[in-house]
């Protein structure tokens, strides 16, 4: 019999194994493939309805990477642990571990390639049809569906990358261990070891201690300055005692068990079998609770941030449309402004201007860093915020342009201020401070802003060097229906100043003149931000789908790979439970309660979990009593992902049944 009639008998006696194992890979190429037709369509970036489109799609796609790493690693040592046994009878033959590692090389080339044609053959297929249901949802508008060489290549590369990965490792375990316990591996997996009740306690213990840090930072006011570093290490605390809690917490409720002896008992097949399972399956566990977590808690927080869109916008911009006029930028009639912004089917309701003016000082400390100064008259301020405040002559109001919930006051402004100017020094006590929002932010018009008495605003004005503008402040009947209008006007002010010179602040650190004079003088709207909001949340919606499609599938696959795979195995422990006395009916209640731990165990981990995340984050809003919408959103979710999980359960375990002969 020559190499190749030998492969080819192995392939034909193992075309069960060799054809999930194939679809495996294939799946993983599909995938990878019809990510990149969207993350490398280049009419995708040109589009300007999204500013940094791709940096909004990178980390879905270090999250597809990852799990594909993850994916295709086991499922090629699932496909090549049950086949060690026939490399063991080979070499007993005669055949060399070259002749093993030749072997190995050649069916998983061949797999490997067959895997690309087809993946890379359907995702064009597939991927033409993600892409129009992706332009649809995202309102991207008329983008062409193209092909190009980066997607190939990408798709192609990252699978032959962990691909051959895979494969080194599995030559590796296989060629440095002996015949015999190549032989002797399918009998030496179904011995539990290191089991330890205590290690089980800790994990869980790791789990919950975590949950309440990550509950805490954002609930506790306290920890908020350093709450990116809690955040990381709630996380990694919640990944370890995850890990540890699966492969030992089995052992700690046995020992539980075992101090109530009916119940001992009664349930000690399942218990024995579970203890085992969760030994064997810790990592796809792991993987499934962290995937499930994921795919939950970021679906909800899209969904949450998408019906949340336009409230925010609300509070972000109390105006519809702003805008800032200097001596030679922006500076447009009033003539030319009307007709653009006063359309006859949604006509302009008000228009304010108020004048401001920013003065920076430099750090004493601190070379390249400076305190920023915005003054506003009072008269002006009264009138855009409706109110009747009064200041002498050296009396400031400290007003943080910010809502009240949000609003976080600088020391700076509030112990007083003194400016020097030609040896003379100007100082101003602090009369009171305000939160309100009455201008939109903007690069320009910070939160912190200073309101002095309409004399010492001249002043002021006169004695320091600074940034002198004037900001138009303009309301719609309708402002959803004012983006046409607001289009029209920067493309107006654009004209106009292309025909002036560059903006020159007199910052003292500033960035490019192309920079400054685009976040310096572009308007700022409701509609702007509204529609940048709706848009970018539909596109995360869509990839977090996407995504969430993926590892759902992929979770099930590995799943099933590692319950299927043992078959033969199971059957058997069956028929000997079934010679000692227990009867078909009692197989199948203990086939189906260790099933539904298996399969629901992971997902309600990885929902509870989700709900802890989204309460914490929920703290930065109110909590979750002040926002029930969020509990609505996470329920809808997370009903959805366990019912598919119960439709696939009810699957897997009339198919575990009927290969069990039961």
């Amino acid at each position: 019999m020559t190499f190749n009639q030998l492969v080819w008998k192995m392939a034909k006696g193992n075309k069960g194994k060799y054809l999930f194992y194939y679809l495996c890979n294939s799946f993983a190429v599909l995938f990878l493939f019809m990510y990149s037709t969207i993350y490398f369509n280049q009419a995708i970036e040109e589009v300007k309805v999204i500013e940094g489109i791709r940096d909004i799609l990178r980390i879905p796609g270090v999250g597809l990477v990852l799990f594909t790493v993850f994916f295709i690693t086991y499922a090629h040592r699932i496909f090549t642990r049950r086949r060690k046994k026939e490399f063991a009878l080979l070499m007993t033959l005669g055949m060399s571990k070259r002749d093993i590692a030749r072997l190995l090389l050649l069916e998983n080339t061949l797999i490997a390639i067959v895997s690309i044609v087809t993946g890379i053959v359907s995702g064009m297929v597939f991927s033409r049809l993600i892409f129009l249901v992706f332009i649809k949802v995202t309102g991207l508008g008329e983008i062409p569906f193209n092909l190009s060489l980066e997607m190939f290549s990408y798709s192609i590369g990252a699978y032959l990358g962990i691909f051959l990965i895979s494969v080194l490792i599995t030559l590796y375990l296989t060629l440095t261990k002996t015949v015999s316990q190549n032989m002797k591996s399918d009998r030496v997996a179904d011995a539990i070891k290191h089991r330890s009740p205590m290690f089980g306690l800790l994990g869980v213990l790791m789990v919950i201690g975590s949950a309440v840090l990550l509950y805490s930072t954002f609930s506790n006011p306290s920890m908020a300055s350093d709450a990116g570093a809690y955040l990381l290490m709630s996380t990694l605390g919640i990944l370890m005692g995850l890990y540890v809690a699966l492969s030992q917490g089995m052992s700690f409720f046995m020992k539980l068990a075992k101090k109530h002896k009916p119940f001992y008992y009664n349930e000690l097949l399942p218990l024995s079998s579970l203890e085992f399972k969760f030994k064997q399956l810790t990592a796809i566990m792991l993987l499934v609770t962290i995937m499930s977590m994921v795919t939950i808690f970021y679906s909800t927080t899209i969904l949450i941030i998408n019906t949340m869109g336009e409230q925010q916008v609300m509070d972000d911009n109390p105006n519809d449309l702003t805008f800032i006029e200097t001596e030679a930028k922006n500076n447009i009639s009033s003539e030319e402004l009307y007709s653009i912004v006063n359309k006859a089917d949604n006509p302009l309701k008000e228009h304010e201007s108020v004048k401001l003016f920013a003065y920076y000082e430099s750090d004493r400390y601190w070379e390249e860093a400076y305190y920023e100064y915005v003054f506003i008259g009072l008269s002006d301020f009264n009138r855009i915020a409706g109110r009747e405040e009064t200041l002498n002559s050296k009396e400031y109001i400290y007003l943080i342009n910010d809502i009240p919930k949000y609003a976080l006051p600088d020391s700076t402004y509030e112990h007083g201020l003194s400016f020097n100017v030609e040896g003379n020094e100007m100082e101003y006590t602090l009369k009171e401070t305000i939160i309100d929002q009455i201008i939109n932010r903007t690069r320009i018009i910070p939160t912190s802003i200073i309101v002095i008495s309409d004399e010492e605003f001249v002043k002021i004005n006169n004695a320091l060097t600074g940034d002198k503008m004037k900001v138009h402040i303009l309301n719609f009947q309708d402002w959803k229906a004012s983006k046409l209008v607001i289009n029209e006007l920067k493309n107006r002010l654009e004209q106009y100043n292309n025909t002036t010179p560059p903006y020159q602040s007199v910052r003292l650190s500033y960035s490019e003149e192309e920079e400054e004079e685009e976040y310096f003088l572009q308007p700022t709207s409701k509609v702007i931000n509204y529609n940048y909001i709706k848009n970018s949340s539909r596109i995360m919606f869509f990839v977090t789908t996407f995504i969430s499609i993926l590892f759902f599938f992929g979770s099930f696959i590995l799943l099933y790979l590692n319950i299927f795979s043992n078959t033969e195995e199971e059957k058997a422990k069956y028929k000997k439970l079934f010679k000692i006395g227990i009867t078909k009916r009692e197989i199948k209640k203990l086939v189906s309660k260790e099933m539904s731990v298996l399969f629901f165990f992971a997902p309600l981990l990885g929902c509870t979990l989700a709900f802890v995340y989204i309460i914490s984050f929920a703290q930065d809003v109110g909590g979750i009593m002040e926002n029930p919408q969020f509990l609505v959103h996470f329920a809808r979710i997370s009903g959805v992902y366990l019912l598919i999980q119960t439709v696939y359960y009810f699957y897997s375990r009339k198919k575990m049944l009927r290969e069990l002969e039961i």
